[in-house]
């Protein structure tokens, strides 16, 4: 009774936020993504506080909405004029991209054929519901509503607080060595930090595209107390990674950082060098060369050992998931399907079967079939392509600058440009070093990491549509000084 009073009590105080400033409900479901971890049932359905909160934010948008509008309750009308071009609602140009919405449509439709096609409709219901429909409703909720670099930097700042009770925690638990539920996890020679997630994996997960995204702010900010604390998240985010022994995170990590560096213009050349002078010493090293013949011998045997390594079972993984979608290509396994439907071809049984097939682009395939891959890899071309077109826009509207000779508007405009450059930076450095971990692990598939992965999109889109409100409004004035 008490467990239920305090949700109740804490679901009020929010909703009063929310409905002071949306922005201020939308911080706190960042700060608080791992709140899905507290868990309670209404009428036997089970809920998270996590998924209370995105739904209490998206109900007081539209609420507020009304009372601002004056707008009778049609949810047809609602749903028409939220996802309408010209938005009714707002007034105004919808900030979900033309080239967004189709694609986004059809994952929803993919995952909610998904439910139909799973074994177990009951946990299909409840993925469809927390990893999409709630995951789009808190994006819908992101672009609406945020709409500054500023309350970018604030998202960003609130993911930072989850980072540092992330990585105060992992070091905890590498100290002491308590609450790390599996006992070889635990042992000092084999110590893993799990932190509240439970298991490592969780952790890197989460703490990796945050750093990218901490150091946009880093570089962004100009007050010390702010920058001491950026500094801060970034080395616990970096040693929760170190302690997690998470070798996909430090790929990931790896890659995000040689874009980063590759596509800045000043550590270009040494970016390229450091690359050339890796791949050249990994080329000749008769060592390296040894260890990856040895591994590629190891991940040819489909006969896992008693303690084989994560390269061989991730390898081993992938072979039985083809084994599986061979006959199942355009329906999948239907959504928390894969376990069931994949074990008539689990050839180990010593070594469990997970949730996931372990890879991005499969994890979409088996859980949402072909429409649902063709549609994430879809949203990942615009999302790539909106970061394409705010640069070719960007280098245009530098151009168009020196065109207006006061140097207050001009310096305001090039301030603004220039953190709208580092962010967009930082989104795509994010995505990379999380597709590139997602090639061995399940970046999307989990209550926090579905909603962080929206939250990299939602920044590029609000940075997209400032750039060409900004265009607009800079070139007018342009042409008025000619």
């Amino acid at each position: 009774m008490i467990y239920y009073l305090l949700i109740i009590v804490f679901y009020l105080i929010f909703v009063y936020l929310a409905w002071q400033n949306i922005a201020w409900g939308l911080y706190l479901i960042c700060a608080l993504l791992p709140a899905y971890l507290i868990r309670y049932s209404i009428f036997g359905l089970p809920a998270t506080l996590l998924e209370g909160l995105i739904i209490m934010a998206f109900i007081v948008w539209l609420v507020k909405l009304k009372k601002e509008k004056n707008l009778t309750f049609n949810p047809l009308t609602w749903i028409k004029n939220i996802l309408n071009p010209q938005s009714l609602i707002l007034n105004r140009q919808n900030p979900v991209p033309s080239s967004l919405r189709l694609p986004l449509i059809l994952l929803l439709i993919a995952a909610t054929v998904s439910i139909f096609v799973s074994p177990d409709f009951r946990a299909a219901a409840g993925v469809w519901k927390a990893y999409f429909m709630e995951a789009i409703m808190f994006l819908l909720l992101f672009v609406y509503n945020i709409k500054t670099t500023t309350q970018i930097k604030k998202v960003i700042y609130s993911l930072g607080l989850t980072t540092l009770a992330i990585g105060l925690f992992a070091l905890i638990q590498k100290f002491t060595g308590l609450l790390i539920p599996n006992p070889f996890w635990a042992e000092a020679a084999t110590r893993r930090v799990t932190t509240f997630f439970g298991y490592p994996n969780a952790n890197a997960l989460f703490v990796l595209p945050v750093i990218f995204l901490t150091i946009a702010n880093l570089l962004t900010e100009k007050k010390r107390l702010y920058k001491y604390l950026d500094i801060l998240v970034l080395a616990l985010a970096i040693l929760t990674i170190i302690l997690t022994k998470s070798t996909g995170a430090v790929l990931g990590l790896i890659a995000g950082l040689l874009f980063w560096l590759t596509f800045n213009k000043k550590t270009r050349l040494a970016a390229l060098i450091i690359l050339a002078v890796v791949v050249l010493g990994l080329n000749f090293s008769p060592a390296v060369k040894n260890k990856i013949a040895a591994k590629y011998l190891e991940v040819q045997s489909t006969h896992l050992p008693l303690n084989p390594s994560d390269l061989h079972m991730r390898v081993q993984q992938w072979r039985e998931t083809y084994q599986l979608m061979a006959g199942r290509q355009i329906l999948g396994a239907g959504l928390a399907g894969y376990q069931t439907a994949v074990a008539p071809f689990h050839q180990n049984p010593h070594v469990e079967i997970y949730l996931y097939p372990h890879n991005f682009f499969l994890n979409f395939w088996t859980e949402t079939g072909l429409l649902g891959l063709i549609s994430i890899v879809w949203i990942l071309v615009i999302f790539f392509r909106l970061i394409h077109n705010l640069r070719q826009r960007r280098i245009r509207l530098w151009r168009t600058l020196f065109i207006i000779r006061e140097s207050r508007i001009k310096n305001n405009e090039l301030r603004i440009m220039n953190k709208e450059r580092i962010l967009t930076l930082a989104s795509t450095c994010a995505m990379i070093a999380l597709l590139v971990y997602g090639l061995v692990d399940v970046p999307y598939f989990k209550n926090d990491l579905a909603i962080l992965f929206w939250i990299i999109v939602g920044i590029v889109i609000v940075i997209y549509n400032n750039s060409r409100r900004r265009a607009g409004v800079v070139e007018r004035d342009a042409l008025e000084k000619r």
